[in-house]
Formats: structure tokens, sequence, C-alpha cells
């Protein structure tokens, strides 16, 4: 209840549906650094920013606010900045989330400085405070990936009212996530399963000999993921539920659009029915024979549990 009633505070039924996102994203803006002792090392290089492996989710909040502050249609501001992707998530196993994301290295880093920096994504705001308030903060920094960010390289302590924040802050990252993938895809979010898909990515990768030879192979190591982006967006991204994702965001450019998006995310039956379909009841497509299938099942490791 509580959450409702703040997500209604921060979302009037005004009549422009601008004016709704704009006073989110200055609420939003707002808690990025409310109670935050967290600043920027002068010297940083921006590596998050340019790292093509590390992938940037994005929601449809993100891309609505970067085209607000640029003073440009949705239809404008999502080609060459934002695509649709897949998210390991820390996984391991052939598992990855498909959503938006930000295109690398970020379009909005300008002389070493984010041009959209007041409409930053979410993930972005986060990143590391994140890290500290999930207790995972020293093995992130021991991660070799991490070894060029200096933010690694010194302790971080959030205060009891910063770590409040940064729960809201996650909250909003939580709806905004489902609700964008609910508008795109029609569900919740939506994981593919890759395993099944060895010998292709193999030939892809031109490691078919290594990946018949490796017993159980590391998809990391086998399989790199940019490999398994490119076949998704290759051979699966056409087919539905993921079609058709730049029609439906060139949609919000139109009053309908934006209309029908905010009536999504003010619909609280809609986000407790997406919450319940958690970890334990993920929806998880296979490709196989040209056909996507899904099933509801756990993504916990080590068994899959199909429902």
């Amino acid at each position: 209840m509580e959450d409702a009633e703040k997500n209604q505070a921060i979302s009037p039924q005004a009549d422009n549906p601008r004016d709704w996102l704009a006073e989110y994203l200055r609420h939003r803006a707002g808690l990025a650094s409310l109670q935050s002792d967290f600043l920027c090392d002068p010297a940083c290089t921006r590596p998050g920013c340019k790292n093509q492996d590390l992938q940037i989710p994005a929601s449809i909040i993100d891309l609505l606010g970067a085209a607000l502050y640029r003073d440009q249609p949705v239809a404008a501001t999502y080609p060459g900045n934002y695509s649709l992707g897949l998210l390991a998530n820390g996984r391991e196993d052939w598992i990855r989330r498909v959503s938006l994301r930000l295109q690398k290295p970020c379009p909005w880093l300008e002389d070493d400085r984010c041009s959209i920096y007041p409409v930053r994504p979410l993930p972005c705001i986060l990143f590391p405070e994140y890290l500290v308030n999930e207790g995972t903060f020293a093995a992130n920094a021991r991660q070799a990936h991490f070894k060029d960010y200096l933010c690694f390289q010194c302790s971080i302590s959030l205060s009891p009212e910063r770590a409040g924040v940064m729960t809201q802050l996650k909250r909003m990252w939580k709806r905004e996530g489902l609700i964008s993938s609910f508008y795109l895809f029609n569900h919740g979010h939506c994981h593919l399963d890759f395993s099944n898909l060895l010998q292709e990515l193999s030939r892809e990768t031109g490691s078919r000999g290594e990946a018949e030879t490796a017993g159980e192979p590391e998809p990391g190591r086998i399989i790199p993921h940019r490999v398994m982006e490119r076949f998704f967006l290759q051979h699966i991204a056409k087919s539905p539920p993921f079609a058709g994702v730049s029609e439906k965001l060139d949609h919000l450019d139109s009053r309908e659009g934006q209309t029908g998006f905010r009536e999504l995310w003010q619909d609280e039956r809609l986000m407790k029915q997406l919450t319940r379909c958690g970890d334990d009841r993920a929806l998880v497509f296979r490709f196989a024979q040209g056909k996507l299938k899904a099933k509801r099942r756990s993504l916990s490791p080590p068994e899959y549990k199909y429902y």
C-alpha cells in the first residue's frame, strides 16, 4: 500500500502525459543524490560508460527521459542510442534476459561527461552504491573486469538514510523494468535459454571443435556474450513476442501511446501480477526449428523446475 501511495503521489492524472513524465523524472533525479556522500573521482576515465562488455539495461522511462531532455521524438532517440539486447545479470549459464539496453560506448558520453545526466538511466544512478547496499561491493571489487574502476579502489559507506533511498530507487527500477517489458513484449521479464543452440553458436564463434570436446562448456569462455546477442538479433528478435519493438517505441511519440503507457504504469493490479512471476516462475523461451517456445520455470540453480 505504501508503494502504491508513493506511486500515485508522483503519477497524477494529468491531462498531458509529458507532465507526468517530467514530474516522475524530477522525483527520480532528486533521489539520485539524496543523503549520498559518494562522488565520482575526477580522474575517472569512465570505463563503465565505454566498456562494451558491461551491458547497461534501460527502461522505457529512461528512453522517454532522454527524448524529453534532448527535445526530440522517441523515433529519433532510440536508433543508434538504444537497442534490444541480452543481459547476463551475473549468470554463468545459458540463460539471458531480453531487455532494452544502452549502446556501448555510451552515445550520451561527450568529453567524458554525461550529456543527459539529470535523466541518465537508473542503473547509472544506482552504480556503485547499490553494490554496497546489497553487500556485494567487496566481491565485485576483486573482479578483473572492474580493475580500472577508481570507485572500487576506495571504500564506500552508506548512511542508514542513504540505504533507505537506495532501497526506494531499486523498487523504482524494478517497476520500470517490469512495465517496460510488459509494454514491449506483453509479458514481464522474458528470458532465453541458449543451451540447445550450442552447435549453432559454436559455428558463429569458429570454436565448434572446442565446444564438442569441452564436456560441460562454460558459456562465457566458449561462447562470447556478443555472439549470443548477435544470434538473437539475427534469428530470434523478429519473432513474437520480441518483434515490432521499434514500432511500439515510435508509438510513444503519439498522445495515445503516451497515455497508454502511463495507464500501464499506474495499474497496480498489473504490477502485482508481474511481480508474482519472479525467478521461481520465470518465463523462459527456447528457440528450436525456427520457432520460440516458452515455459514457466525456476531460474534457481542447480536444477530447473518446470511447471
